[in-house]
């Protein structure tokens, strides 16, 4: 992997509000050149603590290359940035800063920060641009592409708009970069696409495991999560496949309060157990080998089963006629359908969870 020379490749999105989402994937492109629009006299950049050094350079650089003012607001790392009292205190400093319609945020951080970034340009002065610079493997395959924006208001993401940022840049120098168990955690997001669309991905980390080339599978999944959402900006139909895991796995994550790649992968195992006892699946037992090679976690730590039922119960696919999950009947051909009870007990019971 490491810098050497790579051709950008690059997608485009246009929803149906009408917005453009530019999508560029390469190599030493995390500049102020590639982040920000011609003619842009005030910029909010907003970053997480391990990436307050860089936001400070580019914010710098934006200063220099004659933006008017280039302001910087550090916020929590990870979920606890997805809180409506920072969204409140991050309001608050757009107020302070003189913000107004015509200027831009720049999103830098993981998925949590995207999401917070998102849902706080949708939302100020009724919608303002926003670009991310995800620097994760997780926001970058999957939190920041495809409009989605979301807070935690008891459970995940249960507040939210969907909305483009005009840009997205991928630098997968910075994902090189990452901490092994941030590379693990985003590999879950990306192996995820594997399952539902492209076998390719589970090949290669089924080869190489977290080793597998970031120059192949990052765009792999980008391909996956781009074709998906231009099918489905708003989520009324195909795109929940995007939730494979999901449904699961965000209950185990915020009862157990473990990273949310971790608990997509404890997820998946339950999703594939329900997938075999409801359609036959028979790759349930190759889905953990290829998770325990990447060495993501396929059963959940001690926790409390009702909690996970109570928060399985108030998942956002829930209709009046029950819970609806997404299951695989082989790899690349998810259905999203309802299931029952029993079935969710047996998946339960697949990553070590016993109901009462």
């Amino acid at each position: 992997m490491g810098g050497a020379p790579h051709p950008l490749q690059q997608w485009l999105i246009e929803g149906t509000d009408g917005r453009r989402c530019d999508i560029t994937v390469g190599r030493g492109i995390a500049g102020h050149e590639a982040l920000v629009p011609a003619n842009r006299s005030r910029i909010a950049v907003l970053a997480q603590p391990p990436l307050a050094g860089l936001a400070q350079g580019i914010a710098a650089a934006m200063r220099q290359a004659g933006a008017v003012d280039a302001e910087l607001r550090v916020l929590p790392d990870g979920d606890e940035a997805k809180e409506l009292a920072i969204v409140g205190e991050t309001y608050r400093w757009l107020n302070e800063i003189g913000f107004t319609r015509d200027g831009l945020i720049v999103a830098i951080g993981g998925g949590a920060l995207t999401d917070l970034a998102g849902f706080v340009a949708a939302t100020y002065l009724r919608g303002v641009e926003v670009v991310y610079l995800p620097t994760t493997l997780l926001g970058a395959v999957d939190a920041a592409i495809g409009g989605k924006t979301g807070i935690n208001v008891d459970g995940k993401n249960l507040a939210g708009v969907f909305r483009h940022p005009s840009r997205i840049v991928i630098d997968l120098n910075l994902l090189d970069a990452l901490p092994e168990k941030l590379l693990r955690e985003g590999a879950a997001e990306t192996v995820k696409a594997g399952f539902i669309a492209d076998e390719q991905i589970v090949a290669a980390y089924e080869g190489d495991g977290i080793d597998a080339a970031l120059d192949d599978v990052v765009p792999a999944a980008i391909d996956v999560k781009v074709t998906t959402v231009r099918e489905d900006f708003r989520e009324s139909g195909r795109r929940a496949i995007l939730n494979y895991g999901h449904t699961i796995g965000h209950a185990v994550e915020i009862a157990a309060g473990i990273p949310h790649g971790e608990a997509v992968a404890i997820g998946m195992v339950a999703a594939g157990r329900v997938s075999a006892e409801v359609l036959g699946f028979r790759g349930s037992s190759r889905q953990r080998a290829v998770l325990e090679r990447i060495g993501l976690p396929t059963t959940a730590p001690a926790v409390n089963a009702d909690r996970v039922m109570d928060l399985i119960e108030r998942d956002k696919k829930r209709d009046r006629s029950g819970l609806r999950m997404v299951l695989l009947r082989d790899f690349g051909e998810p259905v999203v359908q309802h299931v029952s009870p029993g079935s969710v007990d047996l998946g339960l019971r697949e990553i070590g969870i016993v109901p009462s």
